[in-house]
């Protein structure tokens, strides 16, 4: 009997210490599913909402933990000393950095010069935005892996991004002086033209000693095939220029080569001319940029989402005090928008673990 008396004392003793341990999980656990339910409520994910929420939670949770331990009050009193010590300690160490990437996340949000699923260069960094977050920005190369970059290197580099309502597309190619740019000009425009790049134009960027340095450019509308546009264009250029007859090689590279004068420098022509492939077309986008394709899905369906609770609930408050034929189809319309949001939310839950399973 006096084991078991024992263990209730104890065990009365470290009840609330339990509670407010499992309440703090339930917390940090109920923020990060409505954080998922509602991802991409807001351009950039719920990253950042999500880490801001979470750290708020711990820091509280902190001091009632210390206060409900099972220890004496002198004790306690030092833990306490103790727990303000370690706090200043790491605000002192690590507040710098910390701090900075804090304040650099809330003034991305602020300038709004990206969003998730958009194009961005960084330095040496190329990808597509996958997530935004209190400390960091992730973004998926070319090469599909995920890179992190903390938000302080964000907004001290300069930020290129890739506007979503289109960019141009370019390619450089070296000519030798023996073809007329007349001659070559209207080639690379028809190579720009046939794969769907629009507004195309050449420009001369450098005479060098030995060839002409020319720049052919037009307008990709659907920027999520970037990509696979610029390969399309440089493959555009190769089949117009060599089945016009024009060497794409310097005076310099025939010389050391020491070619006959009378044979072209042109691979042989397939007998069955290779199809033409659109800027726009289905290529490696969709398999490198994988996540962001989903992080910029969710954020879109979010962004609905919001619109149709909205939407609801100014309808529910004009249902109120509409007549009966007025209120009978204000039903309907919130009975077919709450249906879509059903669908929409699934559809944001289906994503997500898409997400979590890759």
């Amino acid at each position: 009997m006096r084991i078991v008396d024992g263990l209730i004392v104890v065990v009365w003793k470290l009840l609330p210490m339990a509670v407010v341990v499992v309440l703090t999980l339930l917390a940090v656990w109920v923020v990060r599913r409505l954080a998922e339910r509602r991802a991409g409520a807001v351009s950039g994910g719920t990253s950042f909402r999500r880490d801001v929420a979470t750290l708020a939670i711990v820091t509280f949770a902190a001091v009632p933990l210390l206060i409900t331990l099972p220890v004496s009050e002198h004790t306690r009193d030092s833990l306490f000393t103790l727990f303000g010590i370690a706090v200043t300690a790491v605000v002192s160490l690590g507040s710098s950095t910390f701090a900075s990437n804090a304040m650099a996340g809330f003034m991305l949000r602020l300038i709004r010069q990206f969003r998730v699923g958009d194009y961005i260069h960084v330095e040496d960094h190329f990808g597509r935005v996958t997530e935004r977050g209190l400390l960091h920005t992730e973004i998926q190369t070319e090469h599909s892996d995920l890179v992190t970059l903390p938000n302080l290197f964000m907004v001290t580099h300069p930020i290129r991004v890739v506007r979503p309502s289109g960019t141009f597309v370019s390619t450089t190619l070296s000519l030798g002086y023996d073809v007329h740019h007349a001659t070559i000009e209207p080639l690379l425009l028809d190579a720009a033209r046939s794969v769907g790049l629009e507004s195309p134009f050449v420009r001369i960027l450098e005479l060098g000693d030995f060839s002409v340095t020319y720049e052919v450019a037009g307008k990709l509308t659907d920027t999520k095939h970037f990509l696979g546009a610029s390969s399309a264009l440089r493959r555009a250029v190769l089949d117009s220029l060599h089945c016009a007859g024009v060497e794409i090689v310097s005076p310099a590279f025939m010389n050391q080569r020491r070619l006959p004068e009378d044979r072209p420098v042109i691979p042989k022509a397939p007998r069955a001319r290779s199809p033409i492939v659109q800027a726009t077309a289905k290529g490696p986008d969709a398999e490198v940029f994988d996540k962001a394709d989903r992080a910029e899905k969710i954020t879109k369906l979010g962004e609905k989402l919001e619109r149709l609770d909205a939407e609801i609930q100014e309808m529910e408050k004009a249902a109120k005090g509409a007549k009966d034929d007025e209120k009978e189809r204000l039903e309907a319309a919130i009975a077919r928008r709450k249906q879509i949001a059903a669908r929409i939310t699934r559809r944001i839950e289906e994503l997500n673990a898409e997400d979590e399973d890759g």
